[in-house]
């Protein structure tokens, strides 16, 4: 692979994913660093050491989409929710309304998408048991505090009036 398979790989790989700008600055650094080790090692030894281009662009897309939050939607994820589901319920009436670029929601290229496939990140998942484990130890300790108040209140209750009902029907016979 030269240099410049490994660039154009590279830019395909991050095609669609990150904005634009972000595959320049990317394809920049990697044609100076390559450029760079070249003074000193073989253009084959550097990329050698460098890798698979998909392997980076994968490590590029996702510390992009980590530092944008984890609802960033790139023009993959927009295009597989509205190919597959806005032409249900799009008509022509509702495209004059919002728009012809879909936009559901409102005008000025703000809208609302469905994560297709959204994975939960390590941190959603902790949140998630954290948030089970307290909403448990809730009903743990109210249904506790409803025993007590049964056994305590209650069954007294109950037996009082089973003794009750016991001799009001032993005086009837």
């Amino acid at each position: 692979m030269t240099r410049e398979e490994f660039i154009i790989e590279l830019k395909k790989a991050l095609a669609e994913e990150i904005p634009a700008n972000e595959i320049e600055n990317n394809i920049n650094y990697y044609n100076s660093y390559i450029r760079e080790q070249m003074q000193v090692k073989s253009e084959e030894e550097v990329l050698l050491e460098l890798g698979d281009p998909r392997l980076i662009a994968r490590t590029i897309i996702d510390s992009f989409q980590m530092s944008q939050g984890p609802l960033y939607n790139n023009k993959r994820q927009r295009m597989g929710y509205e190919d597959a589901y806005t032409e249900e319920w799009q008509d022509e009436d509702t495209s004059e309304e919002y728009g012809q670029n879909n936009d559901v929601f409102g005008s000025a290229g703000s809208s609302y998408h469905v994560y297709k496939n959204y994975e939960l990140k390590w941190y959603h998942k902790v949140a998630l048991a954290a948030m089970i484990v307290v909403i448990l130890s809730i009903v743990i300790i109210i249904g506790g505090i409803i025993l007590k108040l049964f056994f305590s209140i209650g069954v007294p209750l109950l037996l009082i009036y089973l003794i009750y009902r016991l001799v009001i029907t032993n005086r009837n016979n």
